[in-house]
């Protein structure tokens, strides 16, 4: 170690400021007296040296597991980005106590330079490690109580004052470091501070290239497809409700196609979203279940297939650089998922993650920071304040400035998911004023408590959640139309195909249930409204049926490109992973064929469902091959339900007994789609809500406990 800093000079290194200030804070003595200046620009500078020592040791801290998170290679890439995180904690840091150091004069005007800066360096290292421990700790601590709440403030304020005592003992031992010691970190900081500047300005992403028009691409669209999570269709305009406000949608349903009959393809998100992105059923993208650490399989995405997709109709394909995509999500859905497979940019509003760009090392690295989260988090509690959505501020901003690109893009609305906790400006146009009970907003641990028999709703809270709902919907519909707007301010919006649509629905107590994962229509039916002038007829409604599987391949349709398909993924049954299921729904938006399939499709960990235009049968998996399909398998599983959907659209009756004929040309129909799915069933593992709903099921059984807790044992009535 001495040989590190034997060629520096020390007669040169301890005229830099920090220099000098470093070396009084680490050896002046405690009871030392001023011997400087007391002025405040002695302050400022202790605020400033503060800072720069703050920056380089939490740049440090927080940018090493940043790089081993974000799998950052290369000595220069990590040399660069550890100096970007040094920069961009200093900035912040030098801000802040330099600050605090104006504020703080009086108290501090009595000590030297050195221990002033001693003072605000350990009051900056502080207040750094409490953000860092408040930040990792969350999903440990008091995991979904809002920020705002008494005992997460309480927590913090504890982790504050641990942290302040950590920045305290740092600095007393800082005393006692050798002075070479010192002197090599004060040349290390100049070094990052270079480095990381150095880096951050080479370090421009390819996405800032992406998407140029050039002579394949100028001729196709843009598409933007637009996804609300757990929307209903039975609470849009265009799809016959006359209360809730849905004008934006209305809209671009009147200037492009409805479909009528949409089903998605599993009443949760990430399977769902995977069969929208993927045009493949559930079993054979893979990615069939929720879990932390769960990704899905490579598959061939939308947007990766807009990266090299073959023209129809002419020679060549895309290329890599033709499109650039952007995904801008809300809730679970997040990169680290699998499921964002070719989009270049990305912004992940629950997680923290600012705009991202992944060929930039150093954006990937930098939205790991927990600067760089706490920041994006801040930044979108400020624009809720205000009345704004972050995911619809950062699409609306990242469209406007690159309209003149070919984009796909892919926005995540998420007000019609739980919490209903719609901005005020929409809750006033549904909340009853008189309303005085208990539910101001609806968290899921409210559905909780309603499902385990911990509170009974009244009907005026039913009606109150559904009103923070249909607000929700009317939100949803604004963020919209803020998009929209965008696109039409910038020229683009007619040469932009624009879907819209859910990846699941919501139960609002109709079966006795809450929120999703049911196999109900509230749940599978969704809408589906797209528009593209001149290339989609306007004012075209559509009663054939179709899922969200045919995505994929209608925009594929709709660009003149060759829908995706990989070869070499054909198991020894036949059954080949590389297909997809989705067909093109152009033809009959155009009125060229009155149907596109007989069947559609769904299941969860629990059930499969089928349906076609009038009956619907839902059969538990465990069931599916046993002669005795129709009972229920086990305890908490229910037995196989028809609906007949013509007769009995909120499926209120079970006719499995009145048309058994139909239940066994649909059964026969689902066990040939099962036996199709390259995934099997086994991999289909139950998710806590299935588990949840089975437990409700039992309860409704007359048994006590849940599953594995006495359930041979009926409950006593009381």
């Amino acid at each position: 170690m001495p040989g590190l800093v034997a060629p520096v000079s020390y007669r040169a290194v301890r005229r830099l400021p920090f220099a000098r200030a470093a070396v009084a804070a680490a050896h002046a003595p405690m009871d030392s007296r001023p011997t400087r200046s007391t002025g405040l620009l002695v302050s400022l500078r202790g605020g400033l040296n503060a800072g720069l020592l703050c920056g380089f040791l939490l740049g440090l801290l927080d940018g090493v597991p940043a790089g081993l998170r974000t799998a950052t290679t290369g000595a220069w890439t990590w040399i660069g980005c550890l100096g970007g995180a040094v920069v961009s904690y200093g900035i912040a840091w030098v801000a802040a106590l330099v600050a605090l150091a104006f504020v703080a004069h009086p108290l501090l005007r009595q000590r030297d330079l050195g221990g002033r800066m001693r003072v605000l360096a350990g009051i900056g290292l502080g207040v750094g490690l409490s953000l860092a421990l408040a930040w990792w700790t969350r999903p440990y601590v008091l995991w979904g109580v809002p920020a705002t709440d008494p005992r997460r403030l309480a927590t913090f304020a504890l982790m504050l004052v641990v942290g302040l005592a950590a920045g305290a003992l740092a600095m007393g031992l800082g005393r006692r470091l050798p002075r070479w010691v010192l002197l090599t970190g004060t040349c290390l900081v100049p070094l990052a501070w270079a480095a990381g500047l150095l880096h951050m300005s080479q370090e421009r992403g390819e996405a800032q290239q992406r998407g140029r028009l050039n002579a394949r691409t100028s001729s196709r669209p843009n598409v933007l497809l637009v996804v609300v999570d757990a929307l209903r269709q039975d609470v849009l305009g265009c799809y016959g409700n006359t209360r809730v406000r849905t004008p934006v949608i209305d809209g671009l349903a009147a200037r492009g196609v409805v479909f009528e009959n949409a089903w998605v393809q599993a009443p949760f998100t990430w399977s769902s979203f995977g069969s929208i992105l993927t045009g493949k059923y559930p079993r054979r993208h893979g990615l069939v279940k929720m879990a932390p650490g769960v990704r899905m399989a490579p598959n061939i995405t939308l947007p990766w297939h807009l990266k090299s997709a073959a023209l129809k109709g002419e020679p060549g394909s895309l290329q890599p650089a033709d499109f650039v995509g952007a995904a801008f999500l809300t809730g679970t859905l997040s990169h680290g998922s699998g499921l964002l497979r070719g989009f270049d940019v990305y912004y992940e509003a629950m997680v923290g993650h600012d705009l991202v760009e992944l060929d930039s090392a150093w954006s990937v690295f930098r939205s790991e920071l927990v600067l760089s989260l706490v920041r994006t988090k801040v930044e979108g509690r400020w624009l809720r304040w205000r009345n704004e959505d972050p995911v619809a501020v950062a699409a609306r901003q990242w469209l406007g400035q690159n309209s003149r690109r070919r984009f796909v893009s892919m926005v995540h609305f998420y007000s019609t998911h739980t919490p209903y906790d719609p901005p005020r400006r929409f809750r006033e146009m549904y909340v009853d004023p008189s309303y005085d009970g208990p539910i101001e907003a609806f968290y899921a641990s409210y559905r909780e408590a309603i499902e385990h028999g911990q509170y009974s709703p009244t009907e005026a809270d039913r009606a109150q959640i559904a009103n923070l709902y249909y607000a929700g919907v009317t939100q949803a519909d604004a963020m919209l139309g803020e998009i929209l707007s965008e696109l039409e301010r910038q020229g683009v919006l007619d040469d932009t195909l624009v879907i819209v649509t859910a990846d699941h629905g919501e139960e609002l107590g109709d079966h006795g249930v809450w929120e999703h994962n049911f196999m109900y229509e509230t749940n599978l039916r969704v809408p589906l409204v797209m528009a593209l002038p001149g290339r989609l007829p306007a004012g075209v409604r559509s009663a054939a049926l179709v899922e969200s599987v045919d995505i994929v391949a209608t925009v594929c349709s709709l660009l003149a490109l060759q829908p995706p398909y990989e070869p070499g993924q054909v198991d020894p049954q036949g059954r080949d992973r590389g297909a997809i299921d989705g067909v093109d729904l152009a033809p009959l938006a155009r009125g060229e064929v009155a149907a596109v399939k007989p069947h559609a499709f769904a299941e969860n960990g629990v059930y499969l469902a089928v349906r076609d235009l009038r009956f619907k049968l839902v059969v538990a998996a465990e069931a599916l091959g046993r002669e005795d399909w129709r009972s229920p398998p086990r305890p908490g599983v229910e037995g196989a339900r028809l609906y007949d959907l013509l007769a009995d659209p909120l499926e209120r009756s079970d006719v499995l007994g009145q048309v058994p004929a139909e239940a066994e040309r649909l059964l026969a129909v689902l066990r040939d789609f099962d036996a199709r799915m390259p995934v099997p069933r086994s991999e289909m593992v139950e998710s806590q809500r299935d588990i949840e709903a089975q437990r409700l099921q039992l309860q409704r059984l007359g048994y006590a406990g849940g599953i594995g807790q006495g359930v041979d044992e009926p409950r006593q009535e009381e």
